[in-house]
């Protein structure tokens, strides 16, 4: 007698390794085809869903058309009765980590999850009924940022929630009508937040929750207005909701983080006005921001989160760099450069952007792993002043703009048809047409001076906008979210990673890795001469091969982090630390420096060989500092049967000198340069097949 699709089932459960279970179940372990096409039916109806829909995915490509139809079709019908909503849930949650099942099954999906919500929103909903309101939404709405589905269907239902549906399928409702405003933008929403903050007989998580997402709307309202009073008026908005909330829900964490940092960048703003305590009122809410930031991480890290809703990657990244920027600001608010809020702002703008953010499969895009999909915001007024603030510090900063007459003309320009009001359209002229990061910092009326300015000096500022924009904006790429999570888990053992070490350090990461990242996938000419050193070298005078320098990548790296890390804490070659020389030394605050050790190696760079040789110095430059360092490693070995992938060549080493000592973490970056052309490299040679006679 064959087994049932149950039994199986069982078996498979009981003799699985982790990562099969992990994987889910296939056909075969449920029985072959046959079994579960027999049973189809009665399992799509009951709490097995999930189980039918993750043998369904992972056969699929191997599944003729009439057999994927069978399994589609009972698919289809568990999905319009399901057995209750936590198996409606994993279900979604299956298909929408798989494309191929998304793509198929959108169209009836929509539609049954639209069933699924308005039965549940009618007022004589049973229980168990409303409770399926909110994975149907979220699957809607899953479905809606990806592409699958248009949005329509989805802004409908809900901007048609009157506060007459039963509580049941309105709790937990505020958080998706808000990633739904964030990601689509629809006014109307707004309204049904308002009505549901003000229900009584909702609970008081739920009403929290609308209260949130009310405030955060006004914080996207900030970025995106159109000049600095406006800015302010919505950040006032904003600050009185989440200062109400962190008061009356002790929970709310996230609320009082929010609310640390938006009276800093108001107390920023006061401070360009001359207001007396501003200065104050900065030091104290950047402690307060890196304090609950710290917290917040560390209560949320141990509990369960959505995958789909959980970008903590990126946002950790981004809260750092905003805690970073507040605590270096308030040891510097003597010096003019300081006086525009700009950079607070554009940080802010980096903490929505990444906290809003969702995991998701974009449909056309055929990517194993997904991507972080982020709300579109505009800002352009919030980023044409980041530009702006950003050319303000290089004509003070850097030596190549300092001395540049062109650069100072450029910045006249700038100051004089940049209008203060809502901005319009920028209007490139021909030699800005292929520069559109230094376009967007102009307006009419600039056309004639751009014909006359040096087009090297114009390429090195479009490039250092480009960074700029880069390193404050996340990449939207969950591997790259995935690596960088991994990175700072590690980084979080330390029993030394507290505020404001853990922030400051975590920001120089972030930007290490963007940096690592985008160079692995560079060619040479990426940056002209400042990237040359990826490519081959040229030879030497006798016509042997060439060879570069560590100080090439060590230039490039410098560049990458004075143009993405706060104005003046980026130096080279500084003496006397820890008896040494230190290649790159970031200080974001007092008794606060991190060192980045650069080398070159022309051997091979396994792990093995990289800690043996370098690990020592980097760990020795930690003595008196924090036990944080970077040792980035040019890999100038042979690479003409290619290199492995960025995975295997950053991790984080750990070493102890003594038994009494904090083990010091570093993160080592190994970079492959000198590399050739990939249409230059070749298979490895494989050894000869002999056979004896």
């Amino acid at each position: 007698m064959f087994p049932t699709f149950d039994q199986s089932l069982a078996h498979w459960a009981s003799h699985a390794s982790v990562e099969e279970l992990d994987l889910g179940p296939a056909l075969d372990d449920l029985g072959g085809f046959e079994r579960v096409t027999s049973e189809a039916e009665r399992v799509a109806g009951g709490p097995q869903l999930p189980y039918l829909v993750n043998a369904v995915a992972r056969d699929f490509d191997v599944l003729q058309e009439d057999q994927a139809n069978v399994l589609l079709d009972a698919v289809a019908r568990g999905f319009r009765s399901p057995h209750a909503a936590w198996i409606l849930t994993e279900a979604l949650d299956t298909v929408c980590a798989h494309p191929v099942l998304s793509a198929r099954l959108s169209t009836g999906l929509a539609r049954d999850l639209t069933k699924l919500a308005e039965v549940a929103f009618t007022p004589q909903s049973q229980t168990e009924a409303a409770a399926l309101a909110h994975p149907a939404v979220s699957g809607l709405l899953r479905l809606a940022v990806g592409g699958y589905t248009n949005p329509h269907r989805l802004l409908v239902l809900l901007t048609e929630i009157t506060g007459a549906e039963p509580a049941d399928a309105l709790e937990r409702l505020p958080i998706l009508i808000g990633l739904a405003h964030d990601h689509f933008g629809e006014s109307d929403l707004l309204e049904v937040l308002v009505m549901l903050e003000n229900r009584p007989n909702l609970s008081l998580a739920s009403r929290a929750d609308a209260s949130f997402e009310l405030a955060v709307a006004d914080v996207r309202e900030a970025l995106n207005a159109a000049d600095a009073s406006a800015t302010e008026q919505y950040l006032r908005r904003a600050l009185f909701r989440f200062a109400e909330l962190d008061r009356t829900h002790e929970a709310r964490l996230d609320a009082r983080a929010y609310a640390a940092a938006v009276e800093a960048v108001l107390a920023f703003l006061e401070l360009g006005q001359g207001v007396a305590g501003a200065d104050q009122r900065i030091s104290e809410a950047s402690d307060q921001l890196s304090e609950t930031t710290a917290l917040f991480t560390a209560w949320s890290g141990r509990f369960h989160e959505l995958t789909w809703l959980s970008a903590r990657g990126s946002a950790q990244s981004a809260w750092s760099c905003l805690v970073t920027t507040l605590c270096t600001a308030s040891g510097h608010l003597k010096e003019p450069s300081w006086w525009n809020p700009v950079v607070a702002l554009n940080n802010l703008l980096d903490v929505y952007i990444a906290s809003r953010s969702v995991h998701a499969h974009v449909a056309g895009q055929p990517d194993a792993l997904g991507r972080l999909v982020s709300p579109t915001i505009e800002a352009a007024f919030l980023r044409t002043e980041g530009l702006r603030h950003q050319l303000e510090q290089a004509l003070t900063t850097d030596s190549a703009f300092k001395s540049n007459s062109d650069a100072h003309k450029l910045y006249v320009a700038v100051q004089e048809h940049i209008p203060k009001s809502k901005a319009a359209e920028a209007v490139p002229g021909k030699e800005l047409a292929d520069r559109p990061a230094l376009a967007a910092l102009f307006r009419e009326g600039t056309t004639s001076l751009r014909d006359n300015l040096d087009p090297a000096l114009l390429d090195k500022l479009d490039e250092r906008a480009q960074e700029i924009m880069k390193g404050y904006i996340p990449t939207g790429n969950a591997r790259f979210d995935s690596h960088l999570e991994l990175l700072l888990g590690e980084l979080s053992t330390s029993p030394a990673w507290t505020p404001p070490d853990s922030h400051y350090f975590t920001t120089l990461v972030a930007q290490v890795l963007r940096f690592l990242y985008d160079r692995f996938d560079a060619q040479a000419n990426l940056y002209g001469a400042r990237t040359a050193y990826l490519g081959p070298a040229q030879p030497t005078k006798d016509g042997k091969p060439g060879s570069w320098h560590e100080k090439a990548l060590q230039d490039d790296l410098h560049q990458h982090l004075s143009g993405t890390l706060t104005p003046g804490t980026v130096k080279r070659e500084i003496s006397d630390v820890a008896g040494g020389r230190t290649d790159i030394t970031y200080t974001p605050g007092p008794g606060s420096h991190f060192v980045a050790e650069i080398k070159r190696r022309m051997g091979k760079c396994t792990r093995e060989a990289v800690e043996s040789s370098y690990l020592s110095q980097a760990v020795n430059y930690t003595a008196t500092g924090p036990p944080f360092g970077l040792l980035v490693v040019g890999d100038h070995s042979n690479h003409d049967a290619g290199y492995s992938g960025i995975d295997d060549n950053v991790w984080i080493a750990r070493r102890a000198r003594s038994a009494t000592e904090t083990p010091r973490l570093v993160l080592v970056g190994v970079l492959p340069i000198g590399r050739p052309t990939p249409s230059d490299l070749r298979a490895p040679v494989s050894p000869a097949i002999t056979t004896k006679r």
